[in-house]
């Protein structure tokens, strides 16, 4: 059984090395993550909304001044 161990280890050195490419081509290809600010700024009139934690654009509309749903990330 050692001797098959042997002429085997090639072949999965090969396929760990073809497994590990390919894991990093996939996580490019992944979508990226929504943006997350702790503050977004409405474009119609300018409010400010603020969050304790870092939020996504789609959780900060509707704007309570304007009703406006398109938002800018304040860094």
């Amino acid at each position: 059984m050692p001797e098959d161990d042997e002429t085997l280890r090639p072949i999965r050195e090969a396929l760990e090395q073809v497994h590990a490419r390919l894991g990093n081509i996939i996580a490019h290809l992944r979508p990226r993550e929504e943006e997350r600010y702790l503050g977004w700024r409405c474009t119609g009139c300018g409010y400010l909304k603020h969050f304790t934690r870092p939020m996504p654009a789609h959780v900060a509309s509707p704007c309570p001044k304007c009703k406006g749903v398109t938002f800018q990330s304040v860094p």
